[in-house]
């Protein structure tokens, strides 16, 4: 059996099909897409979490401090992850703090739109007497990227939210309420917009920015080294294995489901294997291709896209301990394959 085999009866279908797409799409200029842009996310899903034990509840939850985004008070936010008890990864998400009075205030919870079936079935099961209530909602996710996204939303009548990680703010484009979060999207300049499905057309015309494919929206996060949730990461990883452990993890708040074994592996120094970019081979691999060292296979692509910018195949891929220093080759697809350097982790 290949060794990727079990990443891909894990990867949710969605994820696998841009994957797979973006890998088969040729070259991809992200240049564009750098200088403006606007992606509509229907891979993402928004959730409404009301009652007056949602900040307790997700605190002994998540795996970030949720009490101190409620002590920072509305218009922040976090990143963090709902963890099996095994810790390996059942949703990663961003959490906004929308209204923080404890009876009638909210948080919005944004994530893969196939975790958040499993992400509210885990949570039901540990509410006993708690009020907490998770509620989908009628928002769509815009991604709104590069360095013409600041300009492109204040002119569109939009204000920003204050400067920092997750931020976020009630605002107008074109006259249609959306919230506007700060986030990481490949650009360094990215922002996500909470709209109505039914207005997403009209603040998508109001910014007046083009809007490419997903995959070149796969294609920036992949030169950026940015992990695909679902995709790059799913519920046979752990989340310091795929690149969140620094995005999604607090090693200060306490405990947390999954936190044992999460803490006794980063004592212990690096997992098992690690998710890496690297850069080169012939062709762009597929999702699932193989990667070989002396002759055994340590790993597998998750992502791949042809960049321009990059000069050639960019992937991210799971490579086993002890061969997964930046700067390693690696051959791609067979023992004799193409070479492919570690670029960096991910």
């Amino acid at each position: 059996m290949s060794s990727s085999a079990p990443w891909l009866e894990s990867v949710s279908p969605t994820a696998l099909s841009i994957l797979s797409a973006t890998a088969k799409a040729g070259p991809i200029d992200t240049a564009p897409a750098r200088a403006g842009a606007v992606f509509e996310r229907d891979d993402q899903v928004v959730l409404e979490i009301t009652g007056r034990d949602r900040s307790r509840f997700l605190h002994a939850m998540l795996s970030n401090d949720v009490a101190a985004m409620e002590r920072a008070g509305p218009g922040h936010g976090i990143r963090a992850a709902l963890n099996s008890l095994k810790g390996r990864l059942v949703a990663d998400l961003h959490l906004y703090l929308v209204d923080a009075e404890k009876k009638t205030g909210s948080m919005l919870a944004v994530m893969d739109r196939e975790a958040a079936e499993g992400f509210v079935a885990m949570l039901d099961r540990y509410v006993i007497a708690e009020k907490v209530y998770f509620e989908p909602t009628e928002l769509a996710v815009l991604a709104v990227v590069g360095d013409g996204a600041a300009a492109a939303l204040t002119e569109a009548g939009a204000d920003l939210p204050a400067e920092g990680a997750h931020t976020h703010v009630a605002a107008t484009i074109g006259g249609v309420r959306v919230r506007i979060a700060r986030q990481d999207l490949g650009t360094g300049a990215d922002f996500a917009v909470l709209v109505a499905t039914g207005d997403r057309d009209a603040v998508c015309s109001a910014l007046g920015l083009p809007t490419p494919p997903p995959e070149v929206f796969e294609a920036l996060r992949i030169e950026a080294a940015l992990p695909r949730p679902g995709g790059d990461v799913t519920g046979l990883h752990i989340v310091l294995e795929g690149g969140l452990k620094d995005r999604s993890v607090s090693f200060t708040k306490g405990c947390y489901i999954g936190q044992e074994v999460i803490c006794r592996i980063d004592s212990m120094g690096t997992p098992a294997r690690l998710l890496v970019q690297l850069d080169g081979g012939a062709d762009v691999p597929d999702p699932g291709t193989e990667l070989f060292v002396d002759g055994r296979a340590v790993g597998y692509v998750t992502s791949a896209a042809h960049s321009v910018r990059r000069g050639g195949p960019v992937l991210l891929g799971y490579v086993k301990k002890k061969k997964n220093d930046v700067g390693a080759t690696v051959h791609v697809g067979a023992a004799d394959g193409p070479e492919a350097t570690i670029a960096a982790h991910v």
